[in-house]
């Protein structure tokens, strides 16, 4: 006997699995605490939280101790409505550290100042794709940084957009966007975020998994030079307070598999996130 599918069937088949993973959501969702809420709103980008994050990526160049410092200081607030969803505003500012060459000696030197600042607004529904929450909005770049050697964007814009559920002790994921702006720039960036959780029932307090950026400068001489690619592992925990306030702290080590004329070898990431829902 030969067994045919039709687009009957498998629509069908499609129905009943997102079906069933959606109902396996809503059961887990009955299960999690406090402490699990809190978790979950840390490694959620759409999540509806008021907050301050501090990220920090240091990329390295072992052949020449070259040392690039991006450290950015986020501020999220978000406005609630029953009948539409949420609005996520978030606020990005990055304050750079690059190496420059000084010109009598001839020595690399560290020079920090402000880059350009860029905001995000978030569009959350309060309808869901199965299991999956999503967000999309406009960003906008402005020129705030000190010195050419932190300038990036300057005056620009662009779209964002990302999508997050959770399946067990699983956190999916990730967040895309694009950025034009000044000089042609124009940038590609895919952070995908996968964790695992590890305290069981329910989502934990420990958590293992990717949180990187992967981008391509589409303004590039070459492709060689366009792509970061990052890969490797973060790690983290998630603290509640009696206050409410939740505290979230994670590190990671990424190999850098792609980047512009093989200008660094790895990253160290660390973020510290202070967060109320």
């Amino acid at each position: 006997m030969i067994l045919r599918t039709t687009p009957i069937t498998l629509g069908v088949v499609v129905a009943v699995l997102t079906s069933a993973s959606f109902a396996l959501a809503q059961e887990e969702d009955a299960l999690c605490d406090a402490q699990c809420q809190a978790t979950r709103a840390a490694q959620d980008p759409t999540a509806e939280v008021n907050g301050i994050f501090f990220d920090n990526t240091l990329s390295f160049r072992t052949a020449s101790d070259e040392t690039l410092y991006n450290n950015e200081v986020q501020g999220v607030l978000t406005l609630l409505s029953e009948d539409w969803g949420a609005l996520v505003l978030r606020g990005i500012v990055p304050i750079l550290g690059v190496p420059v060459p000084d010109v009598p000696s001839g020595e690399l030197d560290t020079e920090f100042g402000v880059s350009d600042s860029i905001v995000q607004l978030f569009y959350v529904p309060n309808s869901t794709i199965g299991p999956f929450r999503y967000g999309f909005g406009p960003q906008v770049s402005l020129s705030t940084h000190q010195d050419d050697e932190q300038q990036a964007a300057g005056n620009g814009g662009g779209i964002v957009g990302g999508a997050f559920g959770f399946f067990g002790p699983w956190a999916v994921g990730g967040l895309a966007n694009h950025l034009w702006g000044e000089d042609d720039y124009s940038t590609t960036t895919i952070q995908p975020i996968i964790y695992y959780n590890l305290t069981s029932p329910g989502i934990g307090d420990w958590f293992i998994g990717y949180n990187a950026q992967i981008s391509y400068d589409w303004s590039a001489d070459s492709s060689d030079d366009a792509w970061t690619v990052p890969l490797g592992l973060t790690a983290g925990k998630t603290l509640l307070r009696p206050s409410g306030l939740a505290v979230t702290f994670n590190l990671g080590a990424y190999a850098l598999l792609e980047s512009p004329n093989d200008a660094f070898d790895w990253q160290l990431r660390f973020a510290l996130n202070i967060l109320s829902q």
